[in-house]
């Protein structure tokens, strides 16, 4: 009878603080968190339409590329995991001006972050002392994962608002912290498609995605062994 009643409680309760009761409800019955991390790089070759013309009238073209991310199922179903902690993101991109380009990672739950915005190094000039075009892609070498990424993190100091590309048409090349912080994931599901969209916005320069890397951390729920 006690324990009928404290039931009808716990629901009343619920029904009152139901995000609260959430929190505080014991785990499934032989299920034990577990953290894992998934560190991947996957070489591609897709085209990036190229911008429109003026009087940029028409929509911007993008190009988009994903890669899938797999959770162990948890009593054969599946399950999402959950993002504990984003430690990086690399891109090898091929591109005659990225300054024309806007890099964003979309998350399977729909997230997205922007990592770079129309960046390159504004203090290159030409002969003149005229701007000139810089930022010949992002990474060197390779296009491929073979090559040199360049990496996005949080805990990178060097932000891509200033890359300081040397020279005239040098790509931009080491790692950096993104327009918006990739903590923005932590909390989000770990399983699904992570979309790696890029946009171009003026016509006369193209390239290709050659590669999307991604190093994250995640907890998701596993079966406890039976003590013998």
């Amino acid at each position: 009878m006690i324990r009928k009643r404290s039931a009808q409680l716990l629901v009343l309760a619920c029904t009152a603080f139901a995000s609260l009761c959430l929190a505080a409800m014991p785990a499934a019955a032989g299920a034990k968190t577990k953290s894992a991390q998934f560190v991947q790089c996957v070489s591609t070759a897709i085209n990036i339409p190229d911008g429109p013309a003026p009087p940029f009238t028409a929509p911007n073209p993008a190009a988009s590329f994903a890669v899938p991310v797999r959770v162990p199922k948890f009593k054969g179903r599946p399950q999402n995991g959950v993002i504990t902690a984003f430690n990086s993101v690399g891109v090898r991109i091929t591109h005659t001006d990225v300054s024309d380009l806007a890099l964003f990672l979309v998350s399977p739950g729909g997230r997205a972050v922007a990592l770079a915005t129309y960046r390159d190094d504004s203090s290159n000039t030409d002969s003149r002392g005229a701007p000139a075009p810089s930022g010949d892609g992002f990474g060197s070498g390779a296009a491929s994962c073979a090559g040199s990424v360049v990496r996005f993190g949080d805990s990178f100091p060097t932000s891509i608002t200033h890359p300081g590309n040397t020279g005239l048409d040098a790509p931009i090349v080491g790692s950096f912290s993104p327009e918006q912080p990739l903590s923005t994931f932590v909390g989000g599901p770990a399983r699904g498609f992570w979309t790696l969209i890029v946009q171009d916005i003026v016509a006369g320069d193209v390239g290709q995605i050659n590669a999307l890397s991604l190093s994250f951390n995640y907890s998701y729920k596993a079966k406890k062994r039976k003590r013998r």
